[in-house]
């Protein structure tokens, strides 16, 4: 009889920066077979083509949660990843920034062939504690929070040690026993992402029921037909439309005509060289029902160059 498949569910709300986390670990040597699954929330699966692997297997899922919308679809990848000539000795699953990780570590740790080792949230230091407080995703991101084994708080070095503290003391301050490692530029060691265990149950364990409503989420898909200005599409996707909470995806950058990776979450926009595969295009996640989608797409459609 084959070992069952030990697998780590990696979730985090939207920008918190588990497709970084992913590709350190892929970076490192980690000395056993992986499979790598990536769920994106949005129509076109940005983070998959983002995912650097080294022989490792990815598998896409998108436009869904696989907690909810794609859940089926979940359990087939999982049957045929189980089912291939040389199945991995782990996978890793890098959960949609929408998804109840709570729920996952449910389909995937009863699965069979499977075996769930942890769940891990990434925490983005920066905007955690607005996140946790918003009235359209605050339940959400406490909830992810809520069914860590392992909070990895990322971009502490992005906003300084003091805020990082402070960030890291909100976190205990609603669970004092509370794991957590920072992880500047996504480093959390192999060993702690590829083989961490569980809380007791009795210390977090997973809901009884799952209440969790992709309701108050609006994706979209914006394509640029031409260069765009990319400081003005910077200046548009930070700070002036509240609801938008996340932007990621591939422009043609006007000054140099090269294809950029544009990654914007909160007050952060940041631009850099895109992979070779990638194609433009870029997804949109508003909360609130998506009542600004149409100003924000007249506002990105003027970043295009004449």
């Amino acid at each position: 009889m084959n070992a069952r498949i030990r697998a780590t569910v990696l979730s985090g709300y939207l920008g918190a920066g588990k497709t970084t986390i992913v590709n350190h670990v892929l970076s490192q040597p980690h000395g056993v077979r992986l499979a790598v699954l990536v769920n994106d929330f949005g129509p076109v699966n940005i983070d998959a083509s983002l995912v650097r692997g080294q022989g490792e297997r990815i598998v896409e899922l998108s436009n869904g949660c696989i907690c909810c919308s794609i859940g089926n679809d979940l359990g087939e990848a999982l049957g045929a990843i189980s089912a291939w000539p040389e199945p991995p000795e782990r996978l890793l699953l890098e959960a949609s920034g929408v998804a109840e990780p709570a729920r996952i570590a449910m389909i995937v740790g009863n699965w069979p062939g499977f075996e769930l080792d942890a769940v891990i949230v990434a925490a983005d230091a920066e905007t955690v504690c607005e996140r946790a407080k918003d009235k359209y995703v605050g339940a959400l991101v406490r909830s992810q929070l809520r069914s860590a084994d392992l909070v990895a708080l990322t971009k502490g070095d992005l906003i300084g040690s003091d805020r990082a503290a402070q960030a890291e003391a909100w976190l205990r301050s609603s669970d004092p026993l509370l794991r957590i490692v920072h992880a500047a530029q996504g480093a959390v060691p192999g060993e702690i992402l590829l083989g961490f265990p569980r809380r007791d149950q009795d210390c977090g364990g997973e809901p009884a029921s799952h209440r969790h409503s992709h309701a108050d989420f609006t994706t979209s898909l914006w394509r640029a037909d031409r260069p765009v200005d990319t400081e003005r599409l910077r200046e548009t996707l930070t700070g002036r439309f509240p609801s938008l909470h996340r932007a990621k995806g591939f422009v043609t950058d006007g000054g140099t005509g090269d294809l950029v990776l544009v990654q914007s979450v909160g007050p952060r926009c940041e631009i850099s060289k895109a992979p070779a595969t990638a194609e433009p295009g870029m997804v949109l996640i508003l909360a609130g029902g998506g009542d600004d989608l149409a100003a924000i797409t007249l506002d990105l459609n003027r970043c295009r160059l004449a």
